[in-house]
């Protein structure tokens, strides 16, 4: 894990590193981090998101990887979020994939006081055979009651300008709705399906969306396996993996009413990266910090919050790459020794 006292190490002929980047959950605020962050890698670090080898998209995050890998500039997504006008290829870009600025409903409390499903046959059959690996949160997002809000048309300008065709690097986490296991969009043997289709199941949010159906199977946000998804890059043997994890924190023990559900995402996130780690993989993980924490507050749908949480995020992690040069030249150069 890096953080710190970062050493340069060239990789063998200056050959450019290959770098995985997850994106992780966290709804409109979350997104808004992401966007912050990765604006100040672009233009900070000199690094280019859209050059990741592979991007791994889980719920917004799937919705920011879908932006780079059509081409919209890490910049152009920060502007836009921010509020001010983007380039002119990158806005073309966003107005051809970006749904109307409608705001989505909020979910009220008696919308959860439906009745909840009991338990599918195939998440008994699930939790039977793999007892050892039963997480009674994931087991519960699927007995939630079947979200109302229909969410289907905000893919349409995507779909239109795609289709089919699915862009190279690009994998996009869902969950079954039946028994919560991750499916991974776009990785060899996952199941085929438009890119549109892909980025409406991650992000639908159990019990608030309507899950989506894809050849006769209903998937619904990937957050409920993980909030990042990391570890699914384990076997790639990329040189770095950039995480940007906007549900978790920058320190070990957060106050407030998210502290819980912060730290509970650190500590997943620490598993999938420490299973990156032993395959030889040097991770950046970039979290929340205080500043970025109070901007997104506690609602993850706030739209009004999302030009203060892109400038709180693009502030921190310029300030973690003056304070630490070597994490630049990780990203450019490839793998250095980590310390922490």
């Amino acid at each position: 894990m890096l953080q710190g006292g970062l050493e340069e190490e060239a990789l063998p002929g200056d050959a450019a590193p290959a770098i995985g980047l997850v994106l992780g959950a966290g709804g409109v605020v979350g997104q808004a981090y992401q966007v912050g962050v990765l604006a100040a890698l672009e233009r900070e670090a000199g690094w280019d998101p859209r050059e990741a080898a592979i991007i791994v998209g889980t719920s917004a995050g799937s919705v920011t990887g879908t932006a780079l890998r059509v081409g919209v500039p890490a910049s152009d997504l920060a502007a836009s979020t921010y509020g001010v006008a983007p380039s002119h290829t990158g806005g073309a870009l966003l107005k051809r994939i970006l749904p109307d600025e409608s705001p989505l409903p909020v979910p009220s409390v008696i919308s959860l006081l439906r009745p909840w499903s009991p338990p599918s046959p195939a998440l008994i059959g699930r939790v039977a055979r793999r007892p050892w690996a039963f997480r009674p949160e994931v087991a519960a997002a699927t007995l939630l009651p079947r979200g109302q809000i229909d969410i289907s048309a905000r893919a349409h300008a995507l779909h239109e300008l795609v289709g089919d065709d699915w862009p190279r690097g690009l994998w996009i986490c869902a969950a079954r709705r039946a028994d919560g296991a991750r499916v991974v969009f776009g990785r060899d043997g996952s199941p085929s399906t438009p890119l549109a289709a892909a980025v409406l199941a991650s992000c639908a949010i159990p019990g608030y969306f309507r899950p989506i159906t894809i050849d006769g199977t209903e998937y619904f946000d990937g957050g409920v396996h993980s909030a990042t998804n990391a570890d699914v890059l384990k076997a790639e043997h990329l040189d770095v993996v950039i995480v940007v994890s906007s549900m978790s924190a920058s320190e070990g023990r957060v106050a407030g009413v998210d502290g819980l559900l912060r730290r509970s995402v650190r500590h997943r996130l620490e598993r999938e990266i420490a299973r990156l780690e032993a395959r030889g993989t040097a991770v950046i993980r970039l979290e929340p910090g205080p500043r970025a924490r109070r901007a997104m507050g506690l609602w993850a749908m706030a739209e009004d919050r999302a030009p203060r949480v892109v400038e709180a995020a693009y502030e921190e992690t310029r300030s973690r790459i003056l304070s630490n040069p070597g994490l630049a030249t990780l990203v450019a150069r490839g793998p250095a020794s980590a310390a922490g």
